[in-house]
């Protein structure tokens, strides 16, 4: 990690809606990488999710930004949103890096992700450029990360050295100078499908949403059935 380097974070994902889960992850990682800014990025098609009939751009772009507009750290980007197709992390990552040519990129994902991250396109080239953050949660072992990153591309991982500093599980790539740091966050027992499940049942969602948010669906009635 460069401190000499403005550090932006990356964070894509379907926000189908933003929650305060997403909200609480970006503010965790920013404060413990001291991070200057994370880009929230709605994909336009998920190539895991091909099958999965999402809102709207219009609306999951109007929820981002009602969700972050009192954040100084936080912004949206619908750079994945004007390509309209299927949303390669690859693609975007090097369109970031075209547009921040000074800065240096943090790739957010969750813990579930580490164990197809081997499987995304161009993903070896995506760890020798960029540095990769990925959010845990409290209890999984140390151990068990290690077997995870040692054992990508059947057991031709690019990184070595598991270390762990501050409390974090960093790896390094064995030829560039990219990382690979496991943390854990805060637990969120919410995701996006329970909030649309609740609201479409018209039961309360009490603690999940940002105001700003909840109203915005209410009023457009989003996720009426």
């Amino acid at each position: 990690m460069n401190k000499e380097k403005h550090q932006i974070g990356i964070l894509g994902g379907s926000f189908d809606p933003v929650h305060l889960g997403h909200i609480g992850l970006a503010k965790e990682t920013r404060e413990k990488f001291n991070l200057n800014q994370i880009l929230f990025i709605p994909v336009f098609q998920s190539p895991h999710k091909s099958h999965f009939p999402m809102t709207s751009t219009l609306h999951r772009m109007e929820m981002l930004r009602l969700a972050l507009k009192d954040s100084p750290y936080f912004s949206v980007s619908d750079i994945e949103i004007r390509r309209e197709e299927t949303s390669y992390t690859i693609d975007t990552l090097n369109f970031c890096e075209l547009t921040y040519p000074e800065s240096e990129l943090f790739l957010i994902i969750g813990y579930d992700n580490l164990l197809e991250l081997d499987s995304w396109k161009d993903s070896l080239r995506i760890m020798e450029r960029y540095n990769i953050l990925v959010a845990s949660r409290p209890g999984i072992k140390s151990i068990s990360s290690e077997e995870k990153v040692y054992r990508m591309f059947n057991g031709a991982s690019p990184y070595c050295s598991g270390e762990i500093k501050s409390g974090n599980l960093e790896f390094f790539h064995k030829e560039k100078e990219t990382s690979l740091v496991v943390y854990d966050i805060s637990p969120w027992n919410i995701s996006s499908s329970i909030v649309r499940e609740k609201l479409a049942s018209e039961r309360p969602i009490d603690n999940l949403l940002p105001p700003e948010v909840e109203t915005y669906i209410i009023e457009h009635q989003i996720y009426k059935p």
